[in-house]
């Protein structure tokens, strides 16, 4: 859904001379999209390391990838935290 957002948008852009509109985003919409990409992100990961790995390399590669996933979820909740203290 969101590749073809994305390839409407950029078709568009290119046909269009100038765009005067904006789109503003208030603190939820951002971060629901941006949870919504790092679920996303999360998942493509986890389809990945669903596979049977097929030697130590792959095995030590996997471990780094869940390990920042275990780092950026504690980041992305550690930002949220701290915008809602802040809002």
């Amino acid at each position: 859904m969101i590749t073809n957002l994305t390839k409407d948008v950029l078709h568009n852009k290119s046909e269009e001379k100038a765009s005067t509109s904006y789109m503003y985003l208030d603190a939820k919409t951002i971060n629901l999209l941006l949870l919504y990409l790092l679920m996303n992100k999360e998942l493509q990961l986890t389809r990945l390391t669903n596979r049977n790995p097929s030697s130590t390399l792959d095995k030590e590669l996997i471990d780094e990838l869940d390990n920042m996933i275990v780092k950026n979820k504690k980041a992305f909740e550690e930002l949220l935290n701290e915008m809602k203290t802040n809002l």
